[in-house]
């Protein structure tokens, strides 16, 4: 049962990642659609794509990229009234990685709460990393544990999401019914009622995010409306496009200019959904004690197979949809 919820508990972290990479590819999609008639950042990337068409390759110098995507809350005291850490542990780990030669992208999602011992440090749980070091000794523990190299670090930047749905004046969208659902400690209030409204920055995150009394499919459901919606809503204010660009670009930590932006949003909006695979870490059975908590180990017997069916590495290997089905809980 533990190991179910764990999984449980994973994917749902692995959804919400893939919502806020895929909303933002798809603001800059516009901004690739419409940016161009505008002055600044977005449209000179925009601009200067159409004129030398430049490929990933060109712009990364290579055929793949490998990002680690890090969906950091702050750390608080019980209860939520204080704040302790603003570099807190990592709440979500996924690594991704863009195959620009074989036009495909596929993700895992890391649990947490693995514990791991990087040389120079006492052992901890993969996410404490981020406490002691911030993104690039997460990066490095990463790497470590799975023996990869990681191109790039993204902290996503949930609070730039509402700022992007507050600076297009909210979007309009259906709820189907009653969501109320108060987290403390994670400073989340829902308290939606049924029925057509415009939902301004915070209440559209709940709205994403509420995952109580719902299935995977049915909030996956949600998120798409809401990134279709929020599409139209752009489109009807261009002049706002630059801005909501240049926010999808800090949402995603900022870390990749808007050239790169652009190619990216490009290469992902090119792909049908069987080119895009996500799977988990494996792990053993969790345990409690030795002064971690609950706790679980890398599955070191399947990791490398894993790797292996989500092209992180060469070799042969099950097809990726197959694990993921039957032993990693699912593809996205």
């Amino acid at each position: 049962m533990q190991k179910v919820s764990l999984r449980k508990r994973l994917w749902f972290r692995l959804l919400g990642a893939a919502f806020y990479v895929v909303f933002c590819a798809s603001v800059l999609l516009c901004a690739t659609a419409f940016g161009y008639l505008y002055s600044g950042e977005a449209g000179r990337a925009v601009l200067n794509q159409i004129l030398h068409r430049r490929t990933p390759h060109d712009v990364f110098g290579g055929d793949a990229l490998t990002v680690l995507l890090l969906g950091c809350d702050e750390d608080v005291t019980t209860g939520g009234k204080k704040v302790i850490h603003s570099q807190a542990r990592s709440d979500m780990m996924l690594v991704a990685k863009f195959d620009f030669k074989h036009r495909r992208i596929t993700g895992l999602s890391i649990p947490r709460d693995i514990l791991w011992e990087l040389p120079g440090y006492h052992k901890m749980k993969i996410n404490a990393y981020h406490v002691v070091g911030g993104n690039e000794l997460s990066k490095k523990a990463v790497e470590d544990l799975l023996g990869i190299q990681i191109d790039r670090v993204m902290a996503l930047d949930f609070d730039a999401f509402q700022q992007m749905v507050d600076l297009v004046g909210g979007v309009e969208v259906f709820v189907d019914k009653k969501m109320d659902y108060d987290d403390d400690a994670g400073h989340l209030h829902i308290h939606l009622k049924p029925g057509r409204q415009l939902m301004n920055g915070y209440n559209a995150m709940c709205f994403v995010r509420m995952r109580h009394s719902d299935s995977d499919f049915m909030r996956s459901e949600r998120q798409h409306e809401f990134i279709e919606a929020f599409k139209d809503t752009l489109k009807k204010k261009p002049l706002l496009i630059q801005q909501v660009a240049s926010k999808a670009k800090d949402a995603l930590g900022g870390v990749l200019s808007m050239d790169e932006l652009v190619v990216l949003a490009q290469f992902a909006g090119t792909l049908g959904g069987d080119n895009m695979q996500m799977g988990l870490v494996p792990v053993v059975d969790g345990e409690k004690g030795a002064g971690y908590g609950w706790y679980v180990d890398l599955d070191t017997a399947k990791v490398q197979d894993v790797l292996r069916q989500y092209h992180f590495v060469d070799g042969p290997g099950p097809e990726a949809a197959t694990s993921s089905a039957s032993s990693d809980g699912g593809t996205q």
